[in-house]
């Protein structure tokens, strides 16, 4: 059967709306629930991306390792009473950040919302620029108990009357990587807010965490799970997890490192011109670049990739602070003599269908193939790739307070043995490798990245070469 260039565009577009995450066809809208009298804790369902954190964390409870993290340095006089009234109100914002986590008589993870009230303490500290980094550090790195503790803390480092560090760190059960802008700007419009004596600007929520985890357990419940199980049953049998031969044992020792290299603008944009030429988005792009990257290096030609999937692609859920993602497992089949353009194809043949089935939890996936969830996570989910854009933070905080985003801030932490980011702003496009110290070298992570930039360099150059030609040859092959 011939497919036509007419199919191919309207492909290209479901799949360009799917990978953005903004699909605008008509859905049902997240009903919003009632909440327990004032006063009173309200208890929902943890939503399936919790369960699977608690369970994390579980495994490793003494590792701050599954958190989200964020920071501003500010420059100019700050008000900290003031931002304690914008903090207590974010809190009052977000039922998110007073949610603990509790398991009832029959085992099962409960998330139980505290009233609006519920204060949780904006911490501060006096640092010099020597000590600056250790108290940065303390923060990030001191455990969270998701039973008993607050799931957020922000915390002041004072250097002088004019220079602050504002460190922020969540629990990634009540976090993604979306939150940690929502909460900055919110806090900064809360404060810039407070400060002119003014009220709140920021509009009510439709819906928290708590209704989204009610609705998700109802369609999981119903019967379109079988669809699901048997779409993911025949997608990953026989899939093998491949990463770049390791330096070291492996496993899930937390420490980990990071590193970024910046890819040329000319290059990005031959890639972007690339991926529309052939009906693509920059992250099929880059990701089959990954594919084609991990199969040279392992040796293996069937190559197994993680990615998260954002539920914040629904209206209700752009500025709400929560865990709105799934883990979704991205199979490619490089056998043959494929050229960097079949895989590219088969990329986009895969992804479109991939993310369409998004909502079966990882665990689930996990168990359908046959593992059990702690070690078909750990074996199925050792690279992880995302192409994004870096969180554009504005803040307007009001005059003679400027505020910038904290790059590096020291948290030295790794969730799996390889994670690999294409991330773009506004000071251009870079490739950033995390990665666990117990697997690789900082040498060996460093020429991981290089290789990948060099071969999407390559792929900007001339995108018709064979994968495993003389120009192509699989390195680092056991």
């Amino acid at each position: 059967m011939t497919t036509t260039d007419a199919e191919l565009a309207a492909r290209a577009r479901l799949e360009a709306t799917l990978l953005a995450r903004r699909r605008k066809t008509a859905r049902p809208r997240i009903p919003r629930l009632a909440r327990s009298g004032s006063g009173a804790d309200t208890v929902f369902p943890a939503s399936r991306i919790q369960r699977l954190m608690w369970d994390l964390h579980h495994e490793h409870p003494e590792s701050n390792t599954w958190i989200t993290v964020g920071g501003v340095r500010l420059h100019g006089p700050l008000d900290t009473a003031v931002l304690a009234r914008a903090y207590a109100a974010l809190v009052d914002r977000h039922e998110a950040l007073r949610t603990r986590f509790r398991l009832d008589d029959r085992g099962e993870l409960l998330q139980v919302v505290r009233p609006v009230g519920h204060r949780v303490p904006l911490l501060t500290a006096d640092v010099d620029a020597d000590s600056v980094t250790d108290g940065a550090a303390a923060v990030i790195t001191e455990p969270f108990d998701p039973g008993d503790d607050d799931l957020v803390r922000l915390k002041v480092l004072r250097l002088s009357a004019r220079e602050h560090l504002v460190v922020l760190v969540l629990h990634h059960a009540i976090s993604d990587l979306a939150t940690t802008q929502i909460v900055i700007e919110d806090l900064g419009a809360l404060y810039l807010a407070f400060s002119s004596g003014r009220p709140s600007p920021l509009a009510e929520l439709p819906v928290q965490p708590g209704d989204l985890a009610v609705w998700q357990n109802e369609r999981l419940n119903g019967p379109g799970r079988r669809n699901l199980v048997d779409y993911w049953t025949r997608r990953l049998t026989g899939a093998v997890p491949v990463a770049p031969p390791t330096d070291g044992p492996g496993g899930p020792g937390p420490e980990g490192r990071t590193l970024r290299l910046a890819v040329p603008d000319d290059v990005v944009a031959a890639l972007r011109e690339l991926a529309r030429r052939h009906n693509s988005t920059l992250f099929m792009v880059t990701l089959s670049a990954l594919h084609i990257l991990l199969a040279r290096r392992s040796g293996r030609r069937d190559v197994l990739v993680t990615t998260p999937y954002s539920y914040r692609d629904r209206p209700e859920l752009g500025r709400t602070v929560g865990a709105f993602i799934n883990y979704l497992l991205l199979r490619a089949d490089l056998s043959g003599d494929p050229t960097y353009l079949d895989a590219l194809r088969q990329v986009r043949q895969h992804t479109a269908a991939d993310f369409e089935h998004h909502e079966l939890p990882l665990d689930e996936v996990v168990n359908a193939l046959g593992r059990t969830p702690a070690e078909g996570r750990e074996d199925l989910t050792r690279v992880l790739f995302t192409e994004e854009s870096d969180p554009d933070v504005g803040l307007d905080i009001g005059p003679g307070l400027r505020a910038e985003p904290a790059v590096d801030l020291p948290w030295h932490r790794a969730e799996r043995d390889l994670t690999l980011r294409v991330t773009s702003g506004a000071s251009g496009t870079d490739i950033i490798v995390t990665h666990r110290t117990a697997a690789y070298t900082p040498e060996r992570a460093h020429d991981i990245a290089a290789d990948y930039r060099a071969l999407l360099t390559h792929i900007a150059t001339d995108p018709t070469f064979r994968v495993f030609g003389p120009e192509g040859a699989p390195q680092d092959t056991p």
